[in-house]
């Protein structure tokens, strides 16, 4: 097993010290220059790598030089820079997973702001019809208090009235009570007197009989009284008559004003109990508004913190960006390195003398 950490520029860097001491590089040699580590499997591909790069592409060294120096030197730069450009494709790489990760999850937080917002938009949309009909129903509420109390007061109207057709009544009956009291006493006024009239008159008949044309002009007189009499008690009868019929029609007129008086409390114990049910509904609705404002604060909360969420991804979408612009920037110092070296080795290989 090769112990980690064997890489090519290891490779290349043993195998261009053995070349520059004259020595050929072979896996064993290599294996020995590195200090005995790595197996052959490991150091044999790098080995022919390392090889194959450095025949195609031979350079004749510099007075002073020796070639397998330069060739190791190349080889190490080159060992350096495929590391670079691995590392760095393996950033760039990483840094685009990042990149894509972190639009994805902000994507995801910008999915879930809508639909927090457009949940909220639905509860105020809920909460206004509520309030709508909560204000139906405190208007309905008072339309039937008003009408509660106008069949109250219509109530309390017939009440009176029914007892102001009592009143009539019982006055009607004390009128009929003292007519016929009245009468009663006329009738034993008048026969009380028949009787001491006709005692008087036989008295006097037996004593005298020149009375005779005073008792005969006492007796016409006496039955013109008796005609005005059974006049004023055929009116007393007549007036009797209409007072009786007086108090049926009150009776009557008393039962129906009863009747509608019943009615109206029926319907007004009708318009208590839905007043009632509409209480309770009333109170359902708060209840449920209640829940709705709770809801609504709970989702205001998650939306705070999804809005949190998005802000710290986008402040690591703004670091990765930073991070990004600064590996640009490495790179591009390192790709002018490389470029002015290149353009050294170029004027120092147009330099040398052939």
């Amino acid at each position: 097993m090769a112990r980690p950490g064997i890489l090519y520029s290891h490779v290349a860097a043993a195998a261009a010290g053995l070349a520059a001491d004259n020595k050929n590089p072979t896996v064993d040699t290599v294996r020995e220059a590195l200090g005995g580590t790595g197996s052959k499997s490991t150091i044999a591909p790098m080995l022919k790598r390392w090889k194959e790069e450095h025949q195609q592409a031979p350079s004749p060294a510099g007075p002073g030089v020796p070639a397998g120096l330069l060739q190791a030197v190349k080889g190490v730069y080159e060992s350096i820079k495929t590391d670079f450009a691995q590392d760095l494709d393996l950033e760039k790489r990483a840094h685009a997973e990042g990149m894509r990760a972190l639009a994805d999850e902000l994507d995801k937080s910008r999915q879930e702001r809508a639909a927090l917002e457009e949940r909220v938009k639905a509860l105020d949309a809920e909460l206004a019809g509520a309030n709508a009909t909560i204000a139906q129903t405190r208007q309905a509420n008072h339309l039937l208090t008003v009408d509660l109390a106008g069949a109250r007061s219509e109530q309390a109207g017939l009440q009176q009235r029914l007892a102001d057709r009592a009143a009539e009544v019982a006055a009607l009956n004390a009128q009929l009570t003292q007519a016929r009291a009245q009468f009663d006493h006329y009738h034993q006024a008048t026969a009380t007197q028949r009787a001491e009239e006709r005692q008087g008159f036989e008295q006097r008949a037996a004593l005298v009989e020149r009375e005779l044309v005073t008792l005969r002009q006492q007796l016409l007189h006496h039955k013109g009284q008796s005609a005005q009499f059974s006049g004023q008690l055929s009116q007393a009868s007549a007036e009797n008559a209409r007072l009786h019929q007086a108090a049926e029609a009150a009776l009557s007129e008393a039962s129906r004003e009863r009747s509608a008086a019943e009615r109206a409390a029926f319907e007004a114990a009708a318009l208590s109990a839905q007043l009632d049910k509409l209480q309770a509904r009333h109170d359902a609705m708060q209840a449920q508004l209640g829940e709705s404002r709770i809801a609504l604060a709970v989702r205001a909360r998650e939306a705070e913190i999804a809005a949190s969420r998005l802000a710290a991804a986008e402040s690591e979408a703004h670091a990765g960006a930073e991070e990004k612009q600064a590996l640009m920037r490495e790179l591009t110092v390192r790709d002018t390195e490389l470029r002015q070296e290149r353009e050294a080795r170029q004027r120092e290989a147009t330099q040398r003398p052939t």
